[in-house]
This record gives C-alpha cells, structure tokens and sequence, in this order.
C-alpha cells in the first residue's frame, strides 16, 4: 500500500471557523403588558401618580311627590395612587476584551439589555397583578387547589360578567376555512405554558389553530374555553405548586390596570468609555453599558380582574 499523508499527520493549523452571525437567546412571550393603559408622570412632578373614579348613581326608581324636593344624591369618589420606583443594570467590559474579541459587544449588549428591560417589566407587572388582584382557587367544589376545569374558569367568568366587566375582546366570526370554528367575545387569560396540556383538558377548549380568522390573533395566543382566549407564557406567576392565572376584561373607557413611567427620565441608556470613571479607572480598563427606567403598575378597577389559582396536571 502506498504511503499517503493525511489530517493525522499534519492537521490544520486552524481547525475551527468562527460563525461571525450570533445566535438569539431565548426570549419568552411578554404578555402581562399587554393591555396595560400607559401614563406617565411629567417632569418636575415628583413620582407619584393618582387616578380617580367615580362610583355609579344609584337608579332613581322611586316615583317624584308633586310639589316635594327629593333626598337627592352625593357623588362618591376613589383615589388610587401609584409610585415610582426606578431600576436598572449595567455590563462591564474591560479594554482587552474590546481590543482583542471579534464580534461587536457593544452592539450585542445594547441588543441583550433591551430584552432585559423588557423581561424586567413583564416580570414587575405579572408579580403586581397577580399578587393585588381577588383571587379564587380553582377547587371544583373543594378547598384545594386542583386543574383547570370548566366549572371553576366559567365561575370567573361569571363573577366578571355580575360585575359589568365588558369582554377584552370582540366575537371572531365564522368563515369558509376547513375545520374552523367561530370564538365569542371574550375576556383575556394568562397562563403558564405548563398549564398547555391542562388546558388542553378543558371540555371546551378550542385552539388557536382552529379559529376561524387569524386577524387579531396575539402572537401568544394559546386557545379558547369558551369566554376567555388564552395567551401563555414561560413566565407564569407560580407560588409552591399553584399557578396564577388572571383572566380580565375591561369598561368601554378603560383597560383594568395602568403602567407608570416618568416623562423626561424614563429608560435611559448610558455607556461609559474606558477612562471615564476618573480616578475609580486610573488606567482606562473598564468601559460599562447600561440602563435605567422608572416603574410602577397600578388596577385601576378590581371588578375587572380576577386570579384563578390551579395546579399542574
């Protein structure tokens, strides 16, 4: 056999090619946002925010006496506050990393933090919601928490309709499609992508795929049980081993909560050179990339919003 000479002999003197293209992190649905009315605090206001509502009349059901005056009626109002409170982070990079590191880690940390932002105030909001909201467990005739059922979800929805809660969202009508159902109005819900399969299980899940329109469909829509269309997360609200799962509607004016920022000083991003830190930096090591945002989440009306609580199957 003739002598031949291969990688075993000589190898090469670079064996890895670098893909300059990064990969995407894996970002969750950000959905507790979502139907959030926006305010904000203008500048040189201080930070805190007061909304007010009025409580209804009651109807004037008794018949007038000729010629008396009636008791008439007092306007009652609400006050609900709301408080800033301000967050942030920051990268460091030291000078030798920018000298010697191929990709742009500038770029890419300004990339990374802007979901971080994003990831902070879907957090803030889900934990605020979940925990001021009323709550019912998901028990189906007992005092333990159980799966997600049909009994226990119409109950909610039930509770929100005594409440004039109006639906979040309109009737999605029938069409041609093959297999493809129409979807009544219905208030919102957000789950735990865990719970998928639970809901799944439900009698009269209808999902996503099956609609009859996909116009106004979220990107995190799930599915259908009857009076609420489902939109899942990674990022549940989860106590022990009970989901949080607030399902919500809305007034004609209004959506149910609020989320605050600040005019003038809200989500800022600072980068800082080598050297800028003056002395704390006396040989120009550390550059830093960051950010920084006011925040502060409030329910507007508690009749509109309601938490069921469940387990996992």
């Amino acid at each position: 056999m003739s002598q031949y000479t291969s990688t075993t002999q000589v190898d090469p003197a670079v064996g890895v090619v670098y893909d300059r293209v990064l990969l995407m992190a894996p970002q969750p649905k950000y959905i507790y946002t979502k139907f959030a009315e926006r305010r904000q605090i203008g500048t040189k206001q201080g930070t805190t925010i007061k909304f007010r509502r009025f409580s209804r009349l009651s109807a004037a059901t008794t018949p007038l006496t000729e010629g008396v005056t009636p008791t008439g009626s007092q306007l009652a109002k609400v006050d609900l506050t709301a408080t800033l409170s301000q967050y942030g982070d920051y990268v460091t990079l030291t000078d030798v990393v920018k000298l010697t590191v191929e990709d742009d880690l500038v770029a890419k940390t300004m990339e990374l933090q802007n979901d971080q932002v994003n990831n902070t105030t879907d957090q803030l909001c889900r934990d605020y919601i979940c925990a001021s909201a009323s709550s019912t467990t998901c028990s189906n005739g007992s005092g333990t928490a159980t799966l997600l059922n049909k009994i226990d979800i119409d109950g909610v929805v039930q509770t929100l309709r005594d409440n004039d809660c109006d639906y979040m969202f309109d009737r999605v009508n029938a069409s041609t499609g093959v297999a493809t159902s129409p979807v009544r109005a219905s208030y919102v819900g957000m789950a735990d992508t865990a719970l998928e399969d639970d809901l799944r299980d439900v009698s009269n899940f209808l999902d996503v795929v099956e609609y009859s329109q996909s116009t106004g469909v979220d990107p995190g829509e799930f599915g259908n049980t009857g009076s609420v269309r489902w939109l899942t997360s990674t990022q549940g609200y989860t106590s022990s081993s009970n989901y949080y799962c607030p399902i919500m509607g809305r007034d004609p004016a209004n959506l149910p909560y609020a989320m605050v920022d600040l005019g003038g000083g809200n989500l800022r991003g600072s980068m800082k050179e080598p050297g800028s830190a003056g002395t704390a930096d006396p040989l120009d090591q550390r550059a830093t990339i960051g950010w920084k945002s006011w925040m502060a989440f409030r329910i507007l009306q508690d009749l509109y919003i309601h938490v069921l609580i469940c387990t996992n199957g």
